[in-house]
């Protein structure tokens, strides 16, 4: 008897309240989920990962040889792009998986490589013109090649979920999660010449794109990494609460630094103050902060802000110059009726 294919699903758009997380690890069945394709059907004796392009020695893994490579461990958030500001579609865990970097070694990568293209096993159409192409993504070989980005096969100690890319995904600590992509199936290494063909064909490339408006001209970028954010898990917005002392909690994280502080304001942003964190912040990690407030009767609007080791700080308004409806990290308004 053959091992049992996976049956696909819908794609999928959940999260779930941040309020909900106990602790600063997101249990695997409250990760948020962003499907672009029907999930797909996989059978663990199938599935192979591809290793090749501009490699002297392109290869194929079974999942039984990635499992048995060495493994790197390691905390880190993933937020998606279009993450509402004060949204949950973001969630924390450890991850463990072979760095890509390893297998990339193994292939060998020629002088002159720019660019790797990665594809998942799921499938369809970004646009009704589209051609039905696999979900890919285009990343600098650099970022490829750092120790820390992975093909990853658990989280929080268990075997990825299905809808959390099992058998396995790429993970890029610190970079939007639409980079990391789930049921990696094929990494292919290309010249700077080289066309990405499916990421470009599909449409990839029009989305998950920075636009500014800048002297009537618009500046168009990719995004990489995750902007300064915090957000307040509770209490939430319009809630009325009984006069007294009130925990008032969240989360923060940043991509490439280290969240240094987060303030909260009770005014709307007059004034500021200290939050506590529950541990020393971590590289790529989100922290658990919080504030004991003083609540009188009246009206007020919360609001955190988080500030992290490379000067960032989270902006209060959206840019206006932005064109785009992605990095939605301002500081969100939370109104709470203290009674």
């Amino acid at each position: 008897m053959g091992v049992p294919r996976l049956a696909a699903s819908e794609p999928r758009n959940l999260s779930y309240p941040l309020r909900a997380i106990e602790g600063a690890l997101t249990t695997p069945n409250m990760f948020f989920l962003r499907d672009h394709f029907e999930e797909p059907e996989l059978s663990l004796e199938d599935w192979k990962l591809k290793v090749e392009g501009h490699v002297d020695r392109p290869y194929e893994l079974s999942f039984s040889d990635l499992v048995e490579l060495p493994t790197r461990k390691l905390e880190a958030v993933l937020e998606c792009a279009g993450n509402t500001a004060g949204g949950s579609a973001a969630s924390n865990g450890v991850w463990e998986g072979v760095s890509i970097s390893a297998l990339l070694l193994q292939a060998g990568v020629r002088s002159g490589a720019r660019f790797a293209m990665l594809e998942g096993a799921d499938q369809g159409r970004l646009f009704p013109t589209s051609p039905a192409l696999p979900y890919s993504q285009l990343l600098p070989i650099e970022k490829c090649l750092e120790p820390t980005s992975l093909a990853a096969f658990r989280l929080n100690d268990l075997f990825l979920p299905r809808g959390n890319g099992f058998p396995a995904r790429a993970l890029f600590p610190g970079w939007y999660a639409m980079d990391s992509v789930k049921w990696l199936q094929r990494i292919v290494v290309l010249k700077a010449a080289d066309e990405a063909s499916t990421f470009s064909q599909s449409g990839m490339d029009r989305i998950y794109n920075r636009k500014i408006s800048k002297d009537g001209n618009l500046e168009i970028s990719r995004l990489t990494a995750i902007q300064v954010k915090s957000a307040i898990a509770w209490p939430t917005d319009d809630l009325k609460l009984p006069a007294g002392r009130h925990l008032v909690w969240g989360f923060a994280w940043t991509g490439l630094g280290i969240v240094r502080t987060v303030s909260l304001s009770v005014d709307g942003g007059k004034t500021w103050a200290p939050a506590k964190f529950e541990k020393n912040p971590g590289r790529y990690q989100w922290v658990r902060w919080s504030y004991s407030w003083s609540a009188e009767q009246g009206q007020y609007t919360l609001m955190s802000r988080a500030f992290d080791d490379r000067g960032q700080e989270q902006p209060i308004h959206r840019d206006p110059t932005r064109k785009d409806s992605y990095e939605l990290n301002w500081c969100p308004p939370v109104h709470c009726s203290v009674l």
